[in-house]
């Protein structure tokens, strides 16, 4: 390569044409960046207070961590493997003691929970402690949060909510185990 000869004029061409590609790509990730959601879902199982009554719930927080204002239009779940999953919508009619309503504008900073309780109503927790077969379903189990401008975040629920779920499994398999036990004896 003659160094001398070179022609730097066509190397000054290309430099600031890959500049200008770099340049629009970054306006478009930011673009895109402005437009996208920022928030924090937490699932697990936590005690509620009401007076002198503590209530054990399967609680999910959002929380909006980002400068856009969105609502929560539902929650969805789903498990099992993609050629025979199983989904369902969390039916919520009406807020209750332990959630607040869909649909509630959230800020910067701001949060909502929805809080089912885990005894003592028949509600999509004890459904889905029924519903679960193995430790697979477990593993896959998902939340999905949506939100009003067509965005989703899909969490995984934390390690005490997986524990309550196969907990329950292994309780179904202990009753159904244990009758056959004891009329053998």
């Amino acid at each position: 390569m003659d160094l001398p000869n070179l022609n730097w004029g066509s190397v000054a061409d290309w430099a600031s044409a890959a500049g200008s590609v770099l340049a629009s790509g970054v306006a478009l990730y930011l673009a895109a960046d402005a437009n996208r959601l920022k928030a924090s879902v937490d699932c697990s199982v936590k005690d509620m207070v009401d007076g002198t009554t503590v209530t054990r719930v399967v609680s999910i927080m959002v929380t909006n961590t980002g400068g856009r204002q969105f609502k929560v239009s539902g929650i969805w779940m789903r498990y099992g493997l993609p050629f025979k999953r199983n989904w369902g919508f969390i039916k919520m009619d009406r807020p209750t003691s332990f959630a607040d309503r869909l649909f509630l504008p959230l800020n910067d900073g701001d949060q909502t929970h929805f809080g089912f309780p885990i005894e003592g109503e028949q509600n999509w927790v004890f459904t889905i402690r029924e519903e679960m077969r193995n430790a697979l379903d477990v593993a896959t189990f998902r939340i999905a949060i949506r939100f009003t401008n067509g965005q989703s975040r899909v969490v995984k629920p934390d390690r005490s909510f997986r524990r309550m779920l196969k907990d329950s499994i292994k309780g179904r398999k202990a009753k159904a185990v244990g009758p056959a036990i004891s009329e053998a004896k």
